[in-house]
């Protein structure tokens, strides 16, 4: 505590003048101006220190929204197969929006515009999963059902030794519907299956030819022969893209007509 040089009292706290007798301190002064200096020192320091965090945070805000943008914009190349940019984008706006408080500054319009574009694309693949879905689940019932209706058809010929052209037809779909066709087993991507050929029946043996029939993946119509032994009953022994030969089996494929 400083005194009054003057009359030795204690000076007040903060002042420089003494309350007894009123002399100005000099020593007091310059303590007090000291103080004044290393205040607004340390102030001008916090203030710095503030415009460098500001700075910081503003840059981060930038760069986050940059990857929102970006990320965002991903998501619409992706949007069918993985949501991983569309998270990305959404963890991207939240440090951006974060920085962007920190810095006192408006969210930078790409992080909207990212987190958007993202949101969009993530329900637009939502929608075309659950359609792709929806979408097999009818092909499987349909398919299903199809060949409910050829069993009871082939059920109905029984043990009958005669083989024409609609109880072929009904044995050659339920082949293919079953076994696949070409190489292909996924039976519920067969499209269009049409049988327009005649049958040519010798002794146990029988071909069906110009059944047609497409796949999905492909507009390409394929032209199969179908070729049928008789047993117990008649049955499908093979089915291909040529001929079945003197023995009646079907050659292996060679080739799309």
């Amino acid at each position: 505590m400083l005194t009054c040089e003057r009359c030795g009292a204690g000076l007040p706290p903060n002042s420089e003048q003494c309350a007894y007798c009123g002399t100005i301190s000099e020593q007091a002064r310059a303590a007090l101006a000291g103080q004044r200096a290393e205040l607004k020192k340390e102030a001008k320091h916090a203030a710095a220190q503030a415009a460098v965090a500001k700075q910081l945070a503003l840059s981060a805000s930038e760069q986050a929204a940059n990857k929102a943008l970006l990320w965002g914009l991903l998501s619409f190349v992706f949007s069918c197969a993985v949501p991983i940019p569309n998270v990305l984008s959404w963890l991207a706006y939240n440090r951006a929006a974060r920085n962007a408080r920190e810095a006192g500054v408006p969210l930078p319009t790409r992080a909207k515009v990212g987190l958007a574009v993202a949101g969009v694309m993530g329900v637009a693949a939502l929608a075309f999963w659950v359609w792709v879905v929806i979408s097999v689940q009818n092909e499987n019932a349909q398919l299903e059902a199809r060949q409910a209706v050829l069993s009871q058809q082939i059920a109905k010929q029984g043990t009958n030794p005669q083989l024409d052209q609609p109880f072929a037809c009904a044995l050659a779909e339920a082949y293919i519907l079953t076994n696949g066709f070409a190489g292909s087993t996924s039976t519920s991507s067969f499209k269009g299956l049409t049988c327009a050929g005649a049958v040519r029946v010798v002794k146990d043996r029988a071909e069906l030819t110009d059944f047609k029939l497409r796949t999905s993946s492909s507009s390409d119509v394929l032209t199969a022969t179908v070729c049928f032994k008789h047993g117990a009953r008649w049955f499908v022994d093979s089915a291909g893209l040529t001929s079945c030969g003197p023995e009646g089996a079907a050659h292996p494929a060679a080739a799309t007509p």
